[in-house]
């Protein structure tokens, strides 16, 4: 059986690892998928598609990406625009885990389901496309992150989300709302969402917390 196996997307492909299989088939079983989408792209006439690489429960690290990136030599048209896990590192966990301030949940949100949290939540699992998280207060998501997250719902705009939407079909707080743009480039896997001073949704890299949102960030570090 194949370890890696293809889908399509609204704005591409997604390529799903599997984490059960060495790390050496799933470069293997890539290089084909790349080849046959050459060849079903040669059809069509097109050259160029766009990727997201889901490695499930195997987290990637740099070397690994890398070697993945580098399948693509061949394809000059190809691109990987993200790469998504079902794991995050511990020590993000950890330093999550030892805020007392904020209740911990944990689980997947399938497509169709919508979790609501009253407060703040730090949500560890994964947001399935087509399922819902939303909270009153600020988001926390250490996870994957396909479908729609809602922070400060209804309407507290001081709310943030924090997490790696990059992946993420739709991101609120309070009545702002962003459809999530791989090309933005304010959105990392390391930003968060807030409403800014033209009451927009934005996005900024974690280390701006401190001077966009003193409270929380002091309410964090107590």
């Amino acid at each position: 059986m194949a370890s890696a196996t293809l889908k399509g997307k609204k704005d591409g492909y997604e390529i799903q690892l599997a984490a059960s299989a060495s790390f050496a088939e799933n470069l293997s079983d890539l290089a084909a998928l790349f080849k046959q989408v050459q060849t079903q792209q040669a059809l069509l006439h097109e050259e160029s598609a766009k990727f997201t690489i889901a490695s499930g429960e195997r987290l990637l690290d740099e070397d690994q990406k890398a070697a993945i990136q580098a399948l693509l030599k061949p394809y000059p048209g190809f691109q990987i625009i993200n790469f998504s896990a079902a794991v995050i590192p511990q020590t993000k966990v950890a330093n999550l885990l030892a805020t007392p301030h904020v209740p911990v949940a944990v689980g997947v949100i399938r497509s169709g389901q919508e979790r609501r949290f009253d407060g703040d939540v730090l949500f560890i699992g994964a947001v399935h496309y087509g399922g819902v998280l939303r909270a009153t207060g600020n988001i926390f998501c250490l996870g994957e992150v396909a479908g729609i997250v809602h922070a400060g719902y209804p309407n507290d705009a001081e709310a943030i989300a924090v997490g790696d939407f990059t992946g993420a079909t739709q991101v609120h707080i309070a009545d702002t709302m962003d459809i999530v743009d791989a090309h933005n480039t304010k959105l990392t896997a390391h930003s968060f969402a807030y409403v800014n001073d033209l009451h927009a949704l934005d996005y900024a890299d974690d280390i701006a917390l401190k001077e966009l949102r003193p409270r929380l960030y002091q309410k964090l570090e107590e």
